[in-house]
């Protein structure tokens, strides 16, 4: 899942949101049996946008704490969620800054949408108009 959803984010968001102010943080973390490293030829080819940084989070910390402010249950962690944020937002405290919109490929989560991707680029497009 979090591979088609690197896919649509690279094909039907970066690509036809061609904003320079736009930055897209891809993270990747090990979460099943078959996450067994940092991503490589097989995945950092899904996101190549030139606003795009890779991360791995070896640890995998950032899903518990992003579960916490998209309000997900307690036994459910935040992976395969798509975050929008408005141009300037810092993460200067112990938690990550709570998005303006997100979407996500988790089962079972009626929080938010699932991942569609014209959908988010559309409310992309519209948070970066009104900032």
């Amino acid at each position: 899942m979090c591979r088609q959803g690197a896919s649509v984010i690279q094909n039907q968001v970066l690509k036809t949101v061609p904003d320079r102010s736009v930055s897209a943080y891809v993270v990747w973390v090990p979460i099943l049996p078959t996450d067994r490293g940092e991503p490589g030829p097989e995945t950092l080819p899904l996101v190549t946008d030139r606003r795009a940084t890779h991360f791995w989070d070896a640890e995998g910390h950032l899903p518990a704490l992003f579960k916490k402010i998209l309000g997900l249950e307690q036994k459910r962690w935040a992976w395969d969620v798509y975050l929008i944020y408005p141009p300037g937002t810092r993460w200067d405290k112990e938690l990550p800054p709570k998005p303006v919109y997100w979407q996500h490929q988790l089962g079972g989560v009626t929080r938010a949408p699932r991942l569609e991707g014209k959908s988010f680029a559309a409310v992309l497009r519209k948070t970066l108009a009104t900032n």
